[in-house]
């Protein structure tokens, strides 16, 4: 509708008398466009920001999951060396093999059999192979023997010979075995002469894969994999989540550039953005497993890691920008000088666009306010007043917000908004409230800008978005919660509740690092159930395994410091490490806990004479700290923290074997010179 005019003007003029004030409105209008401008300018800068801090988010998590793992992986390589180095040193397993193999046709000896019998209980083996120089299989627990090694394994046993190293295969799958498998080859050495090998081999479905199945948050995509290159190929190790049959078929050529396997392959680590083997664009995170050829690459796809988290940002986004539509559109209603007609219209516009920005609030749970400063009151959107618990276009005065901040963080939220305040910055934090319609305890983030005055430099107002997170937080929480279970879980042995391998490996390298700094002496115990399968024969594995839990809590409640740390070392044996203790200490400790599993008097009819459960222990003690007199060195000098712990044990372990082989039920220390042998860092170079 337009103004009224004469008759004798056209209709042009009447349009131009209802603009009369030509200049000042273009010069609003360009006002406008600039500040439609500047406001879409921030609001892409601030999804940016948003954007990358929510990636880097999702990446660090990703990294996590994929350093876990791969750590996990060489964990599990390293205990099966361990194991083999371990009886690659037994001299007096060599010796029993070498006389067997001397005196042919005759019965095999017990000894050996009873070492790979242990060996395979106690480390979990699938099965255990004692073969001759020439690859013929002659011995394994519990079976004959038949056959001899395939191709691959028969180059393996003489790399091994030939290295005098255990050597690792890779795993595979062929008609020797109907499970995919992983072979370790172990030379036995009567001295310098080869007696053969003992071929380790483990079923990795239930050994290896599993480490690779956990995710801490349910996903649809997410999976991790194990790949190593062979020639111009990468092969996969472990079985796909969407290809389960990947270890046996799938490979993919080098060419392949974009898919994060073959990129780990040709040396690149961290974050990866690439395609994966299905041709789904993934992001992924690619470790090295140390001391291994295997690569973990860990990988969810694009599609599911951004889409909800960009979906979340766009519609808090929309905020600001209907922010600057609202004022706009206000902007121009003051200013415009139409007809009544085109002034509904406009209302009619603004209202839409209040009810599009209240629906965005909510989709995002997202909320706006406004804090006058000369008030000390808030002006709070509807969805702002449902986040605080607050009846709808309620004022909250700055009391009543203070009343709301939880108690734990009351100073510290005044002390963030009172710096802003003053030095005129951007505020950004999150912090608990107390909502007053429920009295229930929500976590908000809250952004906001502080407006002043510019000719007098006092604070005027502050307006900010404020926004529920308690979901977000409850998430984080869990994550870390779970993160924390984990940790714990790969440190606990699972059938006694005491410490693992790991745990014990990791507790031996502190103990030793600290004895290095402090010259105090470090002890460790081996502790072997007597006649265990004879018991698990007679008893059942059901009561085997109770039997298991009693003596491990025997032992645990037997120990007198807090220092000193009991473990499962494998199958029926338990190790004890125990910081600032000597040898004759040891000892002492030693035959306490045989009295304690003895005073349990637990029935074993089967035990060779005796009626009751006992154990046999092998003592061992070191001095790590260098020492030394005129003309006498007191110490030998391991290359590494690890190897000189792996030789106390081997020590403790002999011990343990010549307390079994002399009557068990007692304790046996390691003296081969009628003194504990000391150890001692190797002197630095000149």
């Amino acid at each position: 509708m337009t103004i009224p005019t004469s008759n004798a003007q056209p209709k042009h003029h009447a349009r131009w008398r209802a603009w009369p004030a030509t200049p000042l409105v273009a010069s609003l209008v360009v006002l406008a466009v600039l500040a439609l401008g500047l406001i879409l300018w921030g609001a892409n800068a601030l999804y940016q920001e948003r954007e990358q801090r929510q990636r880097h988010q999702i990446e660090r998590e990703l990294q996590a999951i994929s350093q876990l793992q791969a750590r996990s992986v060489a964990e599990w390589r390293e205990r099966r060396m361990s194991d083999a180095m371990a009886l690659t040193d037994d001299s007096l397993f060599a010796q029993a093999v070498a006389r067997w193999f001397a005196t042919q046709g005759q019965e095999p000896d017990t000894d050996i059999l009873g070492r790979l019998r242990s060996l395979q209980e106690r480390a979990r083996y699938t099965a255990v192979y004692l073969v001759d120089p020439e690859g013929a299989l002659r011995l394994t627990p519990g079976d004959s023997a038949q056959g001899r090694l395939h191709a691959p394994e028969l180059l393996a046993l003489h790399r091994a010979l030939s290295q005098a190293q255990p050597v690792m295969l890779e795993p595979r799958q062929d008609d020797f075995f109907a499970f995919p498998f992983f072979g370790l080859m172990v030379p036995i050495f009567d001295g310098i002469t080869p007696l053969g090998a003992v071929w380790l081999v483990s079923d990795v479905r239930t050994s290896l894969y599993p480490l690779l199945e956990q995710w801490p948050t349910p996903s649809r995509s997410a999976e991790s994999a194990i790949v190593q290159r062979d020639g111009n190929e990468v092969r996969f190790v472990s079985p796909l989540r969407h290809y389960s049959n990947a270890p046996q078929s799938l490979r993919l050529p080098m060419s392949h550039s974009d898919d994060p396997a073959v990129q780990a392959a040709t040396g690149v680590r961290g974050i990866i953005y690439g395609r994966d083997y299905r041709g789904q664009d993934v992001l992924a995170m690619v470790s090295a497993v140390p001391d291994s050829p295997w690569f973990m690459v860990s990988k969810i796809d694009v599609a599911e890691a951004f889409t909800d988290m960009r979906v979340r940002e766009w519609l808090m986004l929309s905020l600001p920008i209907s922010l600057g539509l609202l004022i706009m559109g206000s902007f121009a209603v003051f200013w415009q000088r139409r007809a009544w007609q085109r002034e509904r219209t406009l209302k009619t516009d603004l209202q839409r666009n209040m009810r599009w920005l209240e629906s965005a609030q909510k989709a995002a749970a997202v909320g706006y306010f406004a804090y006058d400063a000369a008030e000390e009151s808030f002006f709070m959107s509807g969805m702002a007043c449902t986040i605080f618990g607050v009846a709808q276009g309620t004022s909250l005065s700055r009391r009543q917000w203070m009343d709301m901040l939880h108690p734990d963080e009351r100073a510290k939220t005044l002390e963030v908004h009172t710096r802003a305040m003053t030095e005129r910055t951007a505020l950004r934090t999150q912090y608990r409230i107390r909502r007053t319609s429920d009295r229930h305890v929500r976590w908000v983030e809250v952004w906001a800008e502080y407006d002043g005055n510019s000719e007098q430099g006092d604070l005027v107002r502050m307006i900010g978005t404020v926004q529920d997170i308690t979901d977000r937080k409850q998430a984080e929480e869990k994550l870390a919660t779970y993160r924390a279970a984990l940790e714990a879980q790969v440190r606990q042995d699972p059938l006694t509740q005491i410490a693992n391998r790991l745990a014990l490996d990791e507790a031996v390298a502190t103990e030793w690092t600290r004895a290095m700094r402090s010259g105090a002496p470090l002890s460790v115990l081996m502790i072997d159930v007597d006649h265990f399968k004879a018991y698990n024969d007679h008893y059942g594995h059901v009561a085997g395994d109770l039997c298991l839990q009693r003596v491990a809590q025997a032992l645990s409640l037997a120990m007198g410091r807090t220092g000193d740390l009991v473990a499962r070392y494998g199958g029926e044996e338990f190790a004890v490490l125990l910081p600032d203790t000597d040898i004759s200490q040891a000892t002492v400790i030693g035959q306490r806990l045989c009295e304690a599993v003895r005073a349990l008097n637990i029935e074993h009819l089967a035990a060779h004479g005796r009626l009751q459960l006992t154990v046999s222990i092998g003592a061992a003690s070191a001095l790590p700290a260098f020492t030394a007199a005129p003309g006498l060195l007191h110490a030998i000098h391991p290359a590494s923290a690890r190897d000189a712990a792996r030789h106390l044990f081997e020590q403790a372990d002999s011990a343990l074997y010549g307390a079994k082989q002399s009557g068990r039920d007692q304790v046996l220390s390691f003296t081969p010179d009628g003194q504990a042998p000391t150890f001692a860092p190797a002197p630095s170079a000149p």
